[in-house]
């Protein structure tokens, strides 16, 4: 028999499912972040490689030749160069300013250095969303361009792993909820049934069955939303 409550669910389930679907290309799409402004692949036309954010500008990127490439954001234009030597990854970045900086790969992690080798520590300010500046501080990070200019930093957002989790957990809230013999597989797979002889669910059990379905039927939408 179809109940108000399982058209409920079959719908709730159905919309889990689509939004899994939908969100593909923002699992798999690698991106890279310049002031919190995630930017990913458009085109590729010659050397020129062309990034697209929903939130800012879109940046180019320019293979100049194997060991140089330039970040051409707005009117500006970084230079980058490749200065790694054997078991040890760097970089040059050069700002239209005409300030240098260097970034050394370690292990994954881009760290900035200044032209005296002070490593540069980035804390950007925001303030009703807006980035407040600080006296002497660049627009955008030297690390930050390195990751833009080169695909092997790119990084693919959030965690997938989460929704299937959140959908296994619907699934299993709401056979808690509906459904007396998945009720009582769970009473017999309980541990606490040892304690007795030929123990039976009571009606308090089923009732704490369905509750207990409830709150996790309830918790699997803010582990959904732990993906993104």
């Amino acid at each position: 028999m179809i109940t108000p409550s399982s058209i409920f669910f079959v719908s709730v389930l159905l919309v889990s499912v689509l939004t899994g679907f939908f969100s593909r290309p923002y699992f798999t799409d690698r991106v890279f972040y310049l002031n919190e402004d995630a930017y990913k692949f458009s085109r590729e036309q010659d050397s020129l490689v062309t990034y697209h954010s929903s939130t800012a500008g879109p940046i180019q990127v320019r293979t100049d030749d194997e060991l140089h490439r330039t970040l051409i954001i707005g009117e500006q234009s970084y230079a980058i160069a490749d200065k790694s030597v054997p078991y040890s990854t760097k970089f040059r970045v050069t700002y239209p300013n005409g300030h240098v900086y260097s970034v050394e790969d370690n292990n994954g992690m881009l760290l900035s250095y200044d032209d005296k080798g002070n490593i540069v520590m980035v804390i950007h300010t925001y303030v009703n969303g807006e980035r407040i500046k600080e006296e002497g501080e660049e627009d955008f990070p030297p690390s930050a361009l390195v990751s833009a200019a080169y695909s092997d930093y790119h990084v693919k957002r959030g965690m997938p792993g989460f929704l299937v989790l959140a959908l296994g957990l619907l699934i299993f809230g709401w056979c808690s909820f509906r459904y007396q013999a998945f009720q009582n597989l769970m009473f017999r797979l309980s541990p606490q049934r040892l304690m007795y002889e030929n123990p039976e669910p009571s009606d308090f059990y089923y009732f704490i069955s369905k509750v207990g379905g409830i709150v996790v039927m309830i918790g699997s939408i803010f582990v959904a939303f732990k993906a993104y």
